[in-house]
Protein backbone atom coordinates (compact mmCIF):
# COMPACT_ATOMS: atom_id res chain seq x y z
CA UNK A 1 0.00 0.00 0.00
CA UNK A 2 1.14 3.65 -0.93
CA UNK A 3 2.25 6.21 2.23
CA UNK A 4 -0.91 8.47 2.93
CA UNK A 5 0.21 11.68 3.08
CA UNK A 6 -1.57 14.09 5.82
CA UNK A 7 -0.77 17.32 6.73
CA UNK A 8 0.45 16.70 9.68
CA UNK A 9 3.03 14.88 8.05
CA UNK A 10 3.94 17.82 6.21
CA UNK A 11 4.47 19.62 9.88
CA UNK A 12 1.14 22.08 9.50
CA UNK A 13 -0.62 22.96 12.36
CA UNK A 14 -4.14 22.78 13.37
CA UNK A 15 -5.10 26.42 12.79
CA UNK A 16 -3.12 26.12 9.43
CA UNK A 17 -5.35 23.25 7.91
CA UNK A 18 -8.01 25.10 9.22
CA UNK A 19 -7.64 28.00 7.72
CA UNK A 20 -6.36 26.09 4.36
CA UNK A 21 -9.99 24.44 4.27
CA UNK A 22 -11.80 27.89 5.21
CA UNK A 23 -10.42 29.30 2.28
CA UNK A 24 -11.35 26.32 0.07
CA UNK A 25 -14.60 26.48 1.88
CA UNK A 26 -15.19 30.08 0.83
CA UNK A 27 -14.02 29.24 -2.93
CA UNK A 28 -16.86 26.66 -3.10
CA UNK A 29 -19.14 28.72 -2.25
CA UNK A 30 -18.04 31.85 -4.61
CA UNK A 31 -18.16 29.42 -7.35
CA UNK A 32 -21.75 28.21 -6.21
CA UNK A 33 -23.16 31.47 -5.92
CA UNK A 34 -21.40 33.07 -8.82
CA UNK A 35 -22.90 30.38 -10.97
CA UNK A 36 -26.65 31.26 -9.58
CA UNK A 37 -27.04 27.58 -8.19
CA UNK A 38 -27.61 28.84 -4.94
CA UNK A 39 -31.20 27.60 -3.35
CA UNK A 40 -32.85 30.38 -1.22
CA UNK A 41 -35.02 29.26 1.24
CA UNK A 42 -38.81 30.45 0.84
CA UNK A 43 -39.87 32.22 4.30
CA UNK A 44 -42.72 29.75 5.93
CA UNK A 45 -44.54 33.07 6.82
CA UNK A 46 -44.43 34.23 3.46
CA UNK A 47 -46.10 31.22 1.91
CA UNK A 48 -48.22 31.03 4.50
CA UNK A 49 -49.57 34.34 3.56
CA UNK A 50 -49.63 33.67 0.12
CA UNK A 51 -51.67 30.95 0.22
CA UNK A 52 -54.45 32.88 2.04
CA UNK A 53 -53.69 35.92 -0.74
CA UNK A 54 -54.33 33.13 -3.56
CA UNK A 55 -57.39 31.58 -2.11
CA UNK A 56 -58.95 35.91 -1.88
CA UNK A 57 -57.90 36.07 -5.19
CA UNK A 58 -59.41 33.01 -7.13
CA UNK A 59 -62.41 33.76 -4.76
CA UNK A 60 -62.39 37.65 -6.63
CA UNK A 61 -62.33 35.22 -9.35
CA UNK A 62 -65.32 32.98 -9.17
CA UNK A 63 -67.23 36.63 -8.52
CA UNK A 64 -66.22 37.91 -11.47
CA UNK A 65 -67.43 34.95 -13.42
CA UNK A 66 -70.70 35.40 -11.62
CA UNK A 67 -71.05 38.87 -12.61
CA UNK A 68 -69.73 37.95 -16.69
CA UNK A 69 -72.43 35.03 -16.49
CA UNK A 70 -75.35 37.69 -15.29
CA UNK A 71 -74.22 39.92 -17.64
CA UNK A 72 -74.27 37.88 -20.93
CA UNK A 73 -75.13 40.12 -23.99
CA UNK A 74 -77.78 37.59 -25.77
CA UNK A 75 -77.65 37.28 -29.44
CA UNK A 76 -80.66 36.27 -31.86
CA UNK A 77 -79.76 34.40 -34.89
CA UNK A 78 -82.15 32.32 -37.42
CA UNK A 79 -80.83 29.26 -35.20
CA UNK A 80 -81.53 30.80 -31.69
CA UNK A 81 -80.50 32.34 -29.55
CA UNK A 82 -76.86 32.57 -27.96
CA UNK A 83 -74.33 34.04 -25.32
CA UNK A 84 -71.10 34.35 -23.92
CA UNK A 85 -68.98 35.62 -21.17
CA UNK A 86 -66.04 34.79 -19.11
CA UNK A 87 -65.35 32.52 -16.16
CA UNK A 88 -61.89 31.06 -14.53
CA UNK A 89 -61.02 27.36 -13.64
CA UNK A 90 -60.56 26.52 -9.87
CA UNK A 91 -57.67 24.21 -10.48
CA UNK A 92 -54.74 26.63 -9.91
CA UNK A 93 -51.41 26.46 -8.72
CA UNK A 94 -50.19 29.31 -6.31
CA UNK A 95 -46.43 29.67 -4.97
CA UNK A 96 -43.55 31.66 -3.66
CA UNK A 97 -40.52 32.23 -5.25
CA UNK A 98 -37.38 31.65 -4.35
CA UNK A 99 -35.64 34.61 -3.70
CA UNK A 100 -32.87 35.30 -6.51
CA UNK A 101 -30.49 36.94 -3.66
CA UNK A 102 -30.30 37.96 -0.45
CA UNK A 103 -32.98 40.94 0.56
CA UNK A 104 -35.01 40.35 -2.83
CA UNK A 105 -38.49 41.50 -2.98
CA UNK A 106 -40.53 38.60 -2.90
CA UNK A 107 -42.46 37.30 -5.60
CA UNK A 108 -45.42 34.80 -5.88
CA UNK A 109 -47.58 33.63 -8.88
CA UNK A 110 -50.54 32.33 -9.35
CA UNK A 111 -51.54 30.11 -12.37
CA UNK A 112 -54.70 29.24 -13.79
CA UNK A 113 -57.35 28.90 -17.02
CA UNK A 114 -59.34 32.04 -18.43
CA UNK A 115 -62.13 30.52 -19.97
CA UNK A 116 -64.71 31.92 -22.59
CA UNK A 117 -68.34 30.22 -22.43
CA UNK A 118 -71.02 30.17 -24.96
CA UNK A 119 -74.53 28.94 -24.33
CA UNK A 120 -76.72 28.41 -26.81
CA UNK A 121 -80.37 27.63 -26.82
CA UNK A 122 -83.76 28.43 -29.38
CA UNK A 123 -85.07 31.04 -26.86
CA UNK A 124 -82.74 33.24 -24.17
CA UNK A 125 -84.60 31.12 -21.42
CA UNK A 126 -83.31 28.01 -22.38
CA UNK A 127 -79.96 29.33 -23.62
CA UNK A 128 -79.79 30.85 -20.26
CA UNK A 129 -80.45 27.44 -18.62
CA UNK A 130 -78.12 25.27 -21.23
CA UNK A 131 -74.73 23.64 -19.75
CA UNK A 132 -71.73 26.08 -20.02
CA UNK A 133 -69.53 25.26 -23.35
CA UNK A 134 -66.24 26.29 -22.92
CA UNK A 135 -64.85 27.12 -26.68
CA UNK A 136 -61.48 28.65 -25.73
CA UNK A 137 -59.44 28.13 -22.81
CA UNK A 138 -56.31 30.58 -21.82
CA UNK A 139 -53.46 29.98 -19.66
CA UNK A 140 -52.93 32.84 -17.07
CA UNK A 141 -49.79 33.85 -14.66
CA UNK A 142 -50.55 36.91 -12.67
CA UNK A 143 -47.67 37.74 -10.76
CA UNK A 144 -47.42 39.34 -7.31
CA UNK A 145 -45.08 41.18 -4.87
CA UNK A 146 -44.87 41.21 -1.25
CA UNK A 147 -44.68 45.09 -0.05
CA UNK A 148 -45.27 46.94 2.91
CA UNK A 149 -46.47 43.81 4.82
CA UNK A 150 -48.79 42.46 2.19
CA UNK A 151 -48.89 40.83 -1.31
CA UNK A 152 -49.63 43.59 -4.25
CA UNK A 153 -50.99 43.03 -7.74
Amino acid sequence: MGKMVTSASRGRSGSQRAGRWARILGAAVMVVVLSGNVSMAVDPKLEETFKAFCAEWMQKLAVRERDNRAAIKWVNSPDGVSGEFVGYSTDNVCEVKEPVSPGATPVGTIQYRELRYRKVGPTKEEAAKSPDTAIEATEVTEIFRFAAGKWVY
